[in-house]
């Protein structure tokens, strides 16, 4: 993708916040090229992923016209939560800025549940693609627009 204008501060310098957008945007293509396109697998059924925490480090500023990649990685999911890292990677791979969101799941009330007792089915499709949760060292990456 490239940093546009509009994604910038006063000083030419990409504006802080806006890596959050980025980071929902991966995290939605992220899903999307996983076969579990957020809005049409999760809305319909009165599931929000919701963040708990975001956290970003900034490594290197980000001025317009620039050239980015960011990595979107699945860290960890449970039965009630998933937690993705994120990297914005200059054009030459140098690192911009690394960070982290986690979420949990919640019905159309906002209170949390165990996504396999709920929708068991779609729980199944998840651990295919993901891997079994109790797992640990395990991680599914996808690269790509942040733009969305």
């Amino acid at each position: 993708m490239i940093v546009t204008w509009g994604d910038c501060d006063a000083a030419g310098i990409s504006y802080y916040a806006r890596n959050f957008d980025w980071f929902t945007n991966g995290r939605m293509r992220f899903m999307e090229a996983q076969g579990l396109p957020y809005m049409d697998t999760f809305h319909p059924l009165g599931i929000a992923l919701v963040c708990l925490t975001a956290d970003c480090r900034y490594k290197r500023m980000l001025r317009p016209e620039e050239k980015i990649t960011l990595r979107t990685t699945l860290a960890s999911f449970t039965r009630t939560r998933m937690e993705f890292h994120y990297e914005i990677f200059k054009q030459g791979g140098e690192r911009a800025a690394e960070g982290r969101t986690s979420h949990t799941f919640v019905d159309e009330r906002g209170l949390p549940f165990n996504f396999e007792k709920r929708y068991p089915e779609l729980w199944r499709k998840m651990t295919e693609r993901w891997g079994d949760p109790a797992q640990a060292d395990r991680a599914v990456a996808a690269e790509g627009d942040g733009h969305g």
